[in-house]
This record gives structure tokens, sequence and C-alpha cells, in this order.
């Protein structure tokens, strides 16, 4: 079952990062994350690989994370396989992940996909999503083509926009279920966006309280969230 607070201000592993030894975006840390009483859910990135699978990867390019080189769009599955990320990780897909994931905290997907074959990369994800009718999933991306195929098309699932510092700054008010919104910017927010990447606890006093924090250190802000839920008890 998902933490719930008196009020909205949840904490999202980035990638699953948290206070462990795991390499992120892979199935290890995000499933110690999720383990965590005080984390509300996770956020992880997907891209294609050359036939067709889809893998959990920020990066496109495997090269400063992997003992291996060349772009994931050009490898194949068994190819990164191959590849041992940060000391001992191999790549996870996403069926891997979420196959194993047996609550309902919330699995945020943010969809990298930079090339015009965005509909493809969307169809093949949704046909993966739709197999865990049972898990809390929505869906992001910074290519609004993307997020608004994705919208159009399969609307039993959560879809936001992704605002970063130069992307999507003229789009906040808009037709999607959310917006993911870079700290910069925070003071835009509306009840139930996420808010990226808060690792400090002095930058959630400003914050409403009605949005997700989107952290590479849950473990640190946890005291944060906790006192402020019992101060507006």
């Amino acid at each position: 079952m998902p933490l719930v607070f008196g009020f909205k201000m949840e904490l999202i592993s980035h990638r699953g990062n948290n206070n462990h030894y795991y390499f992120e975006n892979t199935k290890d840390a995000i499933l110690n994350s999720l383990r965590k009483s005080y984390i509300a859910g996770v956020e992880i990135d997907v891209r294609i690989t050359k036939d067709k699978k889809i893998v959990l990867s920020h990066d496109p390019f495997v090269d400063l994370a992997s003992d291996g080189m060349g772009e994931i769009k050009d490898l194949t599955l068994a190819e990164l396989k191959d590849l041992t990320f940060g000391t001992k990780a191999k790549i996870s897909t996403l069926d891997e992940v979420l196959s194993e994931i047996n609550n309902n905290k919330k699995i945020i997907i943010e969809l990298k996909e930079e090339s015009k074959k965005y509909k493809e990369f969307a169809d093949i994800v949704y046909r993966i999503i739709k197999k865990y009718p049972y898990l809390n999933i929505s869906v992001c991306s910074f290519n609004y083509r993307l997020a608004k195929y994705f919208k159009s098309n399969y609307k039993d699932i959560k879809v936001g926009l992704i605002i970063g510092y130069k992307t999507n700054t003229l789009r906040f008010y808009n037709h999607f279920d959310f917006n993911s919104i870079i700290k910069r910017y925070a003071f835009r927010a509306q009840k139930g966006d996420y808010i990226w990447t808060i690792n400090d606890v002095k930058e959630l006093s400003n914050l409403r309280k009605d949005v997700f924090i989107i952290t590479d250190k849950p473990y640190l802000l946890k005291s944060y969230i906790i006192k402020d839920k019992i101060k507006n008890a």
C-alpha cells in the first residue's frame, strides 16, 4: 500500500536512488527504494533498443555508465546485457522491473525518446504497462509530441509533461494530468505536480504542501516530511 501523509508532500525516489549501493535505474535500486515506508514511489527512465526492447537508462549512450560504448538505440538487448553498469550492475528491462513490484506505490516512467519514432516507442511501452493493471503507473516526457500522443491514445494512463530550464516553459497550463517541473519553477506548480530534483531539506520549506518531491536522497528529506506531518496533524 502507498504511504499516505496528512497532506500531499510525498517523496519520490529519483531513478531509484536512496541510501543504498545499487546503481540507479536498476531493478535492485527500484525495489529497495519501494520497500522504504517513507518513499511514496519511484521515477525511472526508459529507452528503446535496436531490437525494440524497453530498458531503463537515463543517458542515450552507455559510454559513461558502463564498460561498453555506443548508443542504446543502436544496441540489442543481448549486447546491453553483456555490459556492466557501475561496478557490477546489469541493465534492467521495464518488464523485469514491473513484474517484481507488488505494491501500489507510484511508478513514474519518463519516456526518453528524441527521434521522430516516438509513436512506435509509446505503443511498445503501453503494451508493457497494460500487462500490470494493478500497478500505480504514470508516464511523462520532455517530448511534447510524445506526451500528447500517449495522452490521446491511452486514456487509462495518467500522462505528464516535463518542464525544464529551457524546455516547455510556455506550456505550464496544458491538457496533461500533471507537470513534472524543475525546481527553478516550483512556484508555478499546481496541486499534484512533481518537483525535481530536491536534495536539500532547506528547499522544502518554500514548496506548497500538495506536490510530490522527486529526490535522490529520500533518506535525508524524510525527517522534514515526518515533522511537518506531525505539525499539521
